[in-house]
C-alpha cells in the first residue's frame, strides 16, 4: 500500500511539474508574441498625433500639404483582406511623374516622413506615403516587423506603378520597421522590375533581434533564448511564421535595386550594426551607406536635413541615370 501511495504521490508530482513548466512556456511566449504583434502604442498612432509631434520640430503639416494637391487614397491589399489608407501627394495633378513610396516605423503613420517627402518634392517627385498594419487608419490586426507589411508595400509600389507609367522612375523609402518592410520587398518576385532604387533610414535587420532587445526589453529578467523560443512557437502556432523568416539581410542579398542606407552610431532603438548588415548582405546591386555621429533613431534628415537630401539626390541620379527603366519587363 505504502509503494502504491508513493508511486501516486510520484505520478502526480511529475503531472503537476509537467502542467507547471507548460503553464510557464505558454505564458511566455504569450507574452513575447503580443508584445512584439501588438506593439503599436494605441494612443500615439493617431493622424493628429504625429502632425502635433512634426510640429514640435518645427515642421507644418497643413502648410506643406497646401503646397500640393493631396489625395487620400485607399488600396486594397492582396494580402490579409483590408484596404491600406495612403495619402498621394502630387505636383499638380499629374500622376505621370517619378514616384517614392513611403513606409513609417513603428508609432508612426502616413505623416511620418512628410519632411523627407517635401525634400523630394522639392525635386519634382510625386509621394504615396501610407499607414502600415495597425498604424493610423489602417485596420490590419497584428504588427509583424516589416514582414507581413512587404505585401502592403507591394500593393502600394504597384499602384503607383500603374499610375506613374512604366518610363518613371518608382522608389521607395522606408524608416525603421519600415526599412524592413522595403527590405523583405526587396527580396520578393518582381521587385527589381517594379522598383528603380530604395532608402533606407536606420533600418531594422532582423526580426528576432529587434524583438528580443527591443519590443521585450521590459522582461529582460526572463533568459533571452528561453523568451524567443517560446514567442516563435506561439507566433509560428498562431500566424504561421518563424523568427526565422525574419531575417532582412536574406532578401536582400540578391536584389538588383540600387539601395542606400542611413544610420548612425548613437542609435538607441536600431544598433547600428543592423545598417552595416543590410549593406554588407547585399551583393549585386549598387549600394551606399551614409553613417552619422550625433543622431537618434531616425532623426538624421531633422538634425542634417541638407545632408540627408543632397546624398538621396546624388545616389538616386547616380544609380538610375543609365540605366533607367531598362529592368521593366
Amino acid at each position: 500500500m505504502k509503494k502504491t501511495r508513493k508511486l501516486k504521490f510520484a505520478v502526480i508530482a511529475v503531472i503537476c511539474a509537467v502542467v507547471f513548466a507548460g503553464s510557464v512556456c505558454g505564458a511566455v511566449g504569450v507574452y513575447v508574441y503580443d508584445a512584439s504583434v501588438h506593439a503599436v502604442n494605441q494612443q500615439r498612432r493617431s493622424l493628429e498625433c504625429k502632425k502635433e509631434s512634426l510640429a514640435r520640430h518645427g515642421f507644418d503639416v497643413d502648410a506643406f500639404e497646401a503646397k500640393y494637391q493631396v489625395w487620400q487614397v485607399e488600396i486594397p491589399s492582396t494580402f490579409d483582406d483590408h484596404m491600406i489608407p495612403a495619402n498621394y501627394l502630387t505636383q499638380d495633378g499629374d500622376t505621370h511623374r517619378k514616384t517614392v513610396v513611403m513606409a513609417h516605423g513603428l508609432n508612426g503613420n502616413r505623416l511620418t516622413g512628410y519632411p523627407v517627402a517635401e525634400m523630394l518634392m522639392r525635386s519634382g517627385y510625386n509621394i504615396l506615403t501610407y499607414d502600415q498594419r495597425d498604424s493610423g487608419e489602417n485596420q490590419a490586426p497584428y504588427m509583424t516587423c516589416g514582414y507581413w507589411e512587404s505585401r502592403d508595400f507591394g500593393d502600394c509600389v504597384n499602384y503607383v506603378r500603374r499610375q506613374a507609367g512604366e518610363d518613371q522612375l518608382v522608389g521607395g523609402w522606408g524608416s525603421s520597421i519600415g526599412g524592413a518592410t522595403v527590405g523583405f520587398f526587396l527580396g520578393s518576385k518582381g521587385a527589381d522590375q517594379l522598383l528603380d532604387f530604395a532608402i533606407l533610414d536606420c533600418p531594422v535587420s532582423d526580426m528576432r533581434e529587434i524583438i528580443d532587445v527591443f519590443l521585450t526589453r521590459k522582461q529582460a529578467w526572463i533568459p533571452s533564448d528561453f523568451k524567443m523560443a517560446m514567442g516563435d512557437l506561439v507566433t509560428c502556432l498562431k500566424l504561421g511564421y518563424r523568427y526565422k523568416d525574419g531575417n532582412v539581410c536574406d532578401y536582400v542579398r540578391n536584389t538588383k535595386v540600387p539601395v542606400l542606407v542611413f544610420n548612425t552610431t548613437q542609435d538607441k532603438v536600431t544598433p547600428y550594426h543592423m545598417g552595416v548588415d543590410l549593406y554588407q548582405a547585399m551583393k549585386k546591386n549598387k549600394k551606399e551607406l551614409v553613417t552619422v555621429e550625433d543622431s537618434g533613431h531616425t532623426d538624421i534628415y531633422l538634425d542634417h536635413p541638407d545632408m540627408y537630401e543632397k546624398a538621396m539626390l546624388r545616389f538616386i541620379e547616380k544609380n538610375t541615370a543609365a540605366e533607367g527603366r531598362s529592368r521593366t519587363i
